[in-house]
């Protein structure tokens, strides 16, 4: 046994000895020696490639979570409480769980479990998250999983806004209240997109904000930054500034300065503006709701002016006529001036129809008729009769500008809401009038954007508390009250409406309002539109929903606290439709 045992000994030591001095098959030597460390660096390889697929996943998911959050109405935390913002955040956080939930599935077995915070601060809203990811190869070496991490930020209103307020201030808005609800819910919009209050913040490179009060015709400033006296028809040129007179040389804007606003001192025109002809849309023709420029003849607004309405005739013949416009009554025959001076006795005994227009537009009544100050404040009669009281704001980076607007409306006059939607849109469009914006403190003058601009959004927003009225068939003489589009009976050669018909003018109205939104719209105009109060019929209802951009833009208000918060939800969406992803 002793002697198998050695020779086995001696066997296995040559044997070693042979391998030790054997140069043939090291290669395999060295590989097995060095297998586990190779195999561990292809491992991490593997590994570190499924981590960053995963990372690019897991970021694009937390973006989405991001956009969402900053989407939604809960992520204004304005007017909370700190508990409240607390409990917000809180409610967010869980949000953005189960947002990332539905639309993003980890691979290789991870969990969906994942720590979110959400941080809202001022205009910028971030959520981070982390997520555990596990490993395959790599779990060898004693590390089981690597932790993503990921942050996303939006900022709000970082796209630029040119954002006009078209505001109903006719004579329904003094019930009830409505016009200092309005007035409310406009600050508190302003309030929304600007980020603050007026006193905290005045001015934005991101907003230029215009007013765009209306009733049954709109009234520019004169003394505004942006006004050109060439928009408006000085000399008669347009047609339509003759129709009230029978004098050919006389013209809305001249006969202003033929009336006195007290004894010693005539008026000037007052900066309202009657609307130009109606037309054919095809072949952009139809002035009255386009943005054509005002450049001649045609295309320039007819300075507003209300007739004087006959005086003697037998009124229960012709209904109460709504067109007297001096002083609560009529400009008698009697007097200096009288309505009739320069007629004729057969054209002062004619009671035709014909007979009591000739002297409706006998201009020479007007010379030197103190007719007193327009009243501002409260509906008075005069060649302004209609007209809104207070005018339009043009863009301005001054809120201040806008806010002193908002304050200084005045409900009186009729609604013809094509006529406001009509200038809404002027104040956005690029063309005249209305191409520049005035300067703020910190921001200088510039030009008003192109259509369809790649970084401008142009947003209107258009509230109105009635159906289109302007007391159609109440006055037989005339058809209507008067407004920016004349009169209802007026021939159909200078006829604005369409129609002489009176069961037809407001049909025709609606068809105005109507094809301005949607050439608005066709320019890439964002169009808000509430309804407000009980005097909006279900027929205007549904017209102003069709007139708003998208059904989700479009909502009737029953109170003020209705129309504050649907004030707040647009200033929340054009926020929204303004955002971006900041990495």
């Amino acid at each position: 046994m002793r002697t198998s045992i050695d020779a086995f000994i001696g066997s296995t030591g040559r044997k070693l000895k042979a391998f030790r001095n054997d140069c043939l098959g090291s290669i395999t030597q060295i590989s097995a020696v060095a297998a586990i460390p190779m195999f561990l660096c292809a491992g991490a390889a593997i590994d570190t490639v499924r981590i960053n697929r995963e990372q690019v996943a897991f970021d694009a998911a937390v973006d989405s979570a991001a956009l969402a959050i900053a989407a939604d109405d809960r992520a204004s935390l304005a007017g909370l409480d700190s508990a409240e913002v607390t409990a917000r955040l809180a409610e967010l956080e869980e949000f953005a769980k189960e947002y990332m939930a539905e639309n993003y599935t980890p691979q290789y077995g991870s969990s969906q479990e994942m720590d979110v915070e959400v941080t809202i601060t001022g205009a910028a809203i971030d959520l981070e998250a982390k997520h555990s990811f596990p490993t395959t190869i790599m779990s060898l070496t004693g590390i089981d999983e690597i932790e993503l991490a990921a942050h996303s930020q939006i900022m709000k209103a970082m796209r630029p806004i040119e954002m006009v307020l078209v505001m109903d201030t006719t004579g329904s808005m003094s019930s009830s209240g409505k016009l200092d609800g309005a007035k409310t819910a406009a600050r508190n919009l302003l309030s929304t997109v600007y980020g603050g209050s007026a006193a905290s913040v005045g001015e934005s490179e991101y907003l230029r904000v215009a007013l765009v009060p209306f009733a049954a015709g709109v009234r520019l400033n004169p003394s505004a930054y942006d006004f050109n006296l060439n928009w408006i028809d000085t000399t008669g040129a347009n047609p339509l500034s003759k129709v009230n007179f029978n004098d050919t040389s006389w013209n809305n804007y001249t006969a202003w300065s033929q009336l006195k606003r007290t004894s010693s001192i005539n008026h000037t025109w007052n900066g309202c503006v009657e609307a130009r002809m109606r037309g054919d849309d095809a072949s952009n023709t139809d002035y009255n709701v386009n943005d054509v420029a005002p450049t001649s003849g045609v295309t320039r607004f007819p300075a507003y002016f209300a007739p004087d309405a006959p005086s003697f005739a037998n009124l229960s013949a012709y209904g109460s006529y709504q067109n007297y416009s001096f002083s609560g009554t009529y400009i008698p025959e009697s007097g200096t001036p009288s309505e009739v001076a320069g007629m004729t006795t057969a054209q002062k005994n004619d009671t035709s129809t014909n007979g009591l227009i000739y002297r409706q537009q006998n201009q020479a009544k007007y010379v030197n008729r103190n007719i007193g100050a327009e009243s501002l404040t409260s509906a008075t009669e005069g060649p302004w009769k209609g007209c809104a009281k207070t005018a339009i704001v043009p863009l301005t980076y001054k809120r201040a500008n806008v806010e002193a607007g908002i304050t200084a409306m005045v409900a009186a006059g009729n609604t013809l809401i094509a006529e406001g939607v009509a200038w809404g849109w002027r104040v956005l469009s690029p063309t005249e009038p209305f191409t520049k914006v005035e300067a703020s403190t910190s921001f200088p003058a510039d030009t008003i954007s192109t259509y369809h601009h790649p970084r401008w959004l142009k947003i209107m927003v258009i509230m109105t508390d009635g159906d289109n009225d302007i007391s159609a068939g109440v006055d037989s003489l005339n058809g209507t009250t008067y407004t920016a589009y004349g009169r209802g009976k007026e021939a159909m050669a200078d006829n604005r409406f369409g129609t002489t018909s009176d069961s037809s003018i407001m049909g025709k109205l609606d068809d105005a309002m109507s094809a301005a939104c949607t050439q608005a719209k066709a320019e890439g105009i964002e169009l808000y539109v509430t309804s407000f109060g009980s005097g909006v019929s279900s027929a205007t209802r549904a017209k102003l929903q069709a007139c708003a951009t998208d059904a989700d833009n479009y909502q009737h208000a029953t109170s003020s606290a209705d129309l504050a918060a649907f004030f707040n939800h647009i200033g929340q969406d054009v926020l929204n439709k303004s955002i971006y992803v900041s990495k």
